[in-house]
């Protein structure tokens, strides 16, 4: 039987800004974000699913930052839009757990950027 765990982390800092886009958006702005990763295993590995500190240590990553400075959310012309964020997110996540040797597997990452608007992120499963 699946154990799932939520790791969460809120009040990450960072600005961005959407290039093009037809209102405030398109002027550098921050938000306080909060990203919410539910992650699932079959088995456990030191008796856990997977150390929450390491998977906090990539949205940590972001904080304070400027989103349009990462060049991974702005390649080929992309805005860091909520949904790119956690599209990246997500892919730094599988990226770490890939590493692991009880194959934890991302189910989703949500990415709030105020108390009123969130945007959800499902990996597609392999296998």
């Amino acid at each position: 039987m699946p154990f799932t765990v939520r790791v969460s982390v809120d009040d990450i800092a960072a600005a961005h800004f959407l290039a093009g886009y037809p209102g405030p958006c398109a002027v550098l702005h921050g938000h306080n974000w909060s990203i919410t990763a539910r992650i699932q295993a079959d088995r456990l590995h030191k008796d856990m699913v997977v150390d929450f500190r390491g998977v906090k240590e990539i949205f940590k990553a972001i904080d304070h930052q400027n989103l349009n400075e990462i060049a991974a959310l702005t390649a080929d012309g992309h805005r860091p839009t909520a949904e790119r964020l956690a599209e990246y997110l997500a892919a730094c996540v599988v990226e770490h757990l890939s590493t692991l040797p009880n194959t934890p597997r991302l189910l989703a990452l949500t990415v709030r950027e105020t108390s009123r608007n969130e945007v959800t992120f499902e990996p597609e499963q392999s296998g």
